[in-house]
């Protein structure tokens, strides 16, 4: 019981921040050398908050390939031993994580952690806010937000690090699994810090089904019955920061994402990449 109310406090709250903030398949800022997700010295905690101006692109079909607008970014990082939390908005790889550190020794980390991996979407597209039912995905089932848990092994060096993680989902969303490996490196330069990552995700064919397959109640004319095998992709991103003031940071940022040809194949892809890219302002607490 206690188990299963754990799981569903955190399922609850991982939707609760991604419904709000994320539109696609992300992870925290665990993935990058200066990340706060390390054990302490009791509770500690930090936040910042701002907000960025974005244009992207969506992979799905009738969903404009161009959109922009204002986003807020919010980050929290919440520590206790060797339990965290951490919410990363201000990465465009970022999102929600919760974990508990198992070995951090000698630049290495062991952690079991919790996290949103893909984001819902249904017959009017993708995000919180929409303009009503999409005519190419009329008639889809509504694709619920996953929640997944499983171990991550780091490697730290001075200025990089390198990351692979095993996740299961344990919503009941898909009950798939997601393999990421990730390398990041930051390259400080006068007053600039330049952040650089690439990663390569698998997921198994349950998840790449679940979201990309189409059922026979979904089919349509147009929208043929759509099953495949497990699926992988490739993300680069590219961040630049600059202290403006003691509390006022710039920030910009590059994020994209090429499908492997199973979530690009699907009747409801409109192509097989999705690009984002953001300038903003955060206040540091």
């Amino acid at each position: 019981m206690k188990h299963s109310l754990l799981i569903h406090t955190l399922f609850s709250t991982s939707l609760f921040f991604a419904s709000i903030f994320s539109t696609s398949s992300m992870a925290s800022n665990r993935y990058y050398a200066d990340n706060t997700l390390e054990p302490t010295q009791g509770f500690a905690w930090d936040w910042s908050a701002g907000a960025s101006y974005f244009i992207e692109d969506s992979y799905l079909v009738g969903i404009d390939s161009y959109d922009d607008g204002l986003e807020l970014d919010l980050s929290v990082a919440v520590s206790y031993e060797n339990f965290y939390l951490d919410f990363d908005h201000n990465q465009l790889s970022g999102g929600l994580v919760v974990g508990y550190s198992l070995i951090d020794k000698f630049d290495w980390g062991l952690d079991v952690l919790g996290t949103n991996t893909q984001a819902g979407f249904d017959e009017k597209g993708l995000g919180f806010y929409n303009n009503g039912v999409i005519d190419e995905l009329r008639g889809i089932k509504s694709r619920n937000y996953d929640f997944d848990v499983g171990l991550r092994l780091t490697r730290r060096f001075e200025n990089s690090q390198v990351s692979f993680e095993y996740l299961h989902d344990v919503s009941g969303t898909h009950n798939g699994w997601v393999v990421n490996s990730f390398f990041s490196h930051i390259l400080p330069w006068r007053n600039w810090e330049f952040r650089s990552g690439v990663g390569v995700s698998a997921y198994s064919a349950d998840f790449t089904n679940y979201y990309f397959g189409i059922e026979q109640s979904e089919a349509t004319p147009i929208r043929p019955v759509y099953q495949t095998n497990s699926s992988t992709s490739v993300i680069f991103e590219f961040h630049a920061e600059y202290p403006i003031s003691q509390d006022w940071v710039f920030l910009a940022g590059l994020l994209s994402t090429w499908f492997s040809k199973e979530i690009d194949d699907s009747p409801i892809i409109s192509q097989g990449y999705q690009h984002k890219a953001k300038v903003g302002l955060r206040y540091v607490f």
